[in-house]
């Protein structure tokens, strides 16, 4: 494995290939950089040796494993990756198949196999299966059932007719299809007397244009549980599985039937409750006659979870009788002192439970209630939070901020007008947050305890480096971003760059400055860090 000291644009890769049985052989590369281009060229260990390769970013990219199908006959590979501060470039020769590894027959034809999809180009897909989940390009196809036949692949468009294609392995890729474009792809089992159940469909869209060399279980689809009234196609943003087994800080995400994964947060982007929820419409509440307190408990309860976001999940369930009008939702942990516990009341049959603390172990259930009383509860779901992501905030010894809630008088432009918490600054000012919801809010500044909290305004963007004053790393996602003329000129602190200190003067109108309604910076308030 090479680390690669500088970003790249282009990396080419040079190499030959054909098969052979192989020993243990040692692999040695020819590095040449020039400009932002490097050029690898990996010296076989043997003249008929053939290769394979994947890219490990760090930066935004982290976590992220590229799967490099490598053309056959000894054609260069060129492609275009995003620059980032490092890379980590791997190539080992290829295991060869056994073609004498023959199956026995006694595949389980009775119990439908689990299917994961991945873009590898706008018009190909790479599909694999078995019966337990996995990664593509996981493990090695040695141990994977080699006879002739042994599976069947159908795919189509949507509602359009089914192609179907015969795989001796556990995985293969799917090409000529059209980009941009839903497709629904199944598989089966054989064996030579009869054939297996179809596994459960799962919908796929493929890409529009660019280079897609990073398979991942995005679009693995379980029908058992549907955490969407509109868990639309949502296919490619929730899964059954993350797209990284594990989270930021390397410990093993949380896995369980009850568990959805929403997977298409970027890792710098923060995190939003607000955006996830809107994959969840509100429900119009009906005028109901009650004539007695709600008889069944609300069935199908679901986590989904954020990958990367440790400080809430949303809860979603079935409503099971017309007689039930408001929820309660109640969530234990145990802390310091004990057990903890939170009950929130809803009308709609989810809701975002907030303010969960990382590496945490949670209890959720669900009650129905009435005017007349009061049903029995759900069964019960565990779920363990992951890990706080070192590329929001960082723990500083000594330097522990605490947000108090205080009620302060705030300049009028925002778009929250939930509670108000304060904290003193790293340079003898106050911040003051008006809360939507615990990762969204307006953030203002000011003097004084006791004195007017005005707008910051920014000189050279929207007020994204103003996360800096919640102690996020992140540039953070602000309200609508408007000219600092299409604004009302107005009183408040303002500054150009992340670090720099504030100035007070005119924001909005004619001064170059401008400013928003709300900021979303990944860090969850109120909080103690």
């Amino acid at each position: 494995m090479y680390i690669l000291p500088q970003p790249t644009v282009s990396l080419l890769l040079f190499y030959c290939c054909s098969l052979i049985t192989l020993r243990r052989q040692n692999m040695k590369v020819r590095i040449n950089a020039t400009g932002d281009t490097i050029v690898m060229k990996f010296v076989r260990p043997n003249a008929d040796t053939k290769l394979e390769g994947y890219i490990l970013g760090y930066g935004s990219s982290m976590f992220s494993k590229q799967f490099i199908q490598l053309p056959e006959n000894g054609l260069p590979y060129e492609t275009e990756i995003d620059a980032e501060p490092k890379y980590l470039i791997a190539v080992q020769p290829i295991p060869v198949n056994d073609v004498k590894k023959q199956c026995t027959g006694n595949v389980n034809l009775e119990k439908p196999l689990h299917l994961v999809i991945g873009s590898v180009t706008p018009t190909s897909v790479l599909l694999s299966w078995g019966t337990l989940l996995k990664t593509p390009y996981e493990g090695n196809i040695m141990n994977d059932c080699l006879e002739d036949g042994n599976y069947t692949v159908r795919y189509r468009e949507r509602n359009r007719k089914w192609t179907y294609q015969t795989c001796p392995a556990s995985d293969t890729v799917i090409d000529s299809l059209k980009p941009n474009t839903a497709y629904e792809f199944g598989v089966r089992p054989n064996n030579k007397e009869r054939s297996g159940v179809w596994s459960k469909p799962v919908i796929h869209n493929t890409n529009m244009s660019g280079t897609y060399l990073n398979p991942s279980p995005l679009s693995f689809h379980s029908s058992n549980h549907s955490p969407f009234k509109s868990t639309g196609d949502n296919s490619s943003v929730f899964s059954s599985l993350p797209t990284s087994e594990v989270d930021a800080m390397g410990k093993k995400r949380f896995v369980a039937p009850h568990v959805i994964y929403k997977t298409d947060k970027k890792p710098d982007e923060p995190c939003s409750i607000t955006k996830s929820l809107s994959f969840f419409p509100e429900e119009e509440g009906v005028e109901q006659n009650v004539t007695a307190p709600p008889r069944l408990p609300p069935s199908n309860l679901t986590v989904v979870t954020v990958e990367g976001c440790p400080s809430f999940v949303i809860l979603d369930w079935e409503k099971t009788d017309n007689d039930t009008t408001e929820y309660e939702v109640i969530s234990r942990t145990h802390g310091p002192n004990g057990e903890e516990v939170s009950i929130l009341t809803t009308n709609q049959t989810h809701t975002a439970v907030e303010n969960l603390k990382p590496e945490n172990s949670y209890e959720f259930k669900v009650k129905p209630k009435n005017e007349l009383g009061e049903g029995p509860a759900s069964e019960p779901v565990l779920f363990n939070t992951e890990s706080a992501d070192p590329r929001v905030s960082e723990n500083v010894s000594g330097k522990d901020a605490i947000w108090t809630q205080f009620p302060f008088k705030a300049d009028s432009y925002s778009e929250c007008n939930g509670k108000q918490y304060v904290k003193r600054t790293w340079y003898r000012k106050f911040v003051g947050i008006q809360l939507c919801n615990s990762l969204r809010y307006k953030i203002y500044m000011s003097d004084s305890l006791t004195g007017r909290f005005y707008n910051i305004g920014d000189q050279t963007g929207h007020g994204e480096d103003h996360c800096q004053f919640v102690d996020s790393f992140l540039d953070g996602q602000t309200g609508s971003q408007l000219l600092a003329n299409q604004l009302p000129s107005r009183s408040g602190f303002y500054r150009a760059m992340r670090q720099e200190p504030v100035n007070f003067g005119e924001i909005g109108g004619n001064s170059h400055a401008t400013y928003v309604g709300w900021y979303e910076c990944g860090t969850p308030i109120p909080g103690k860090w």
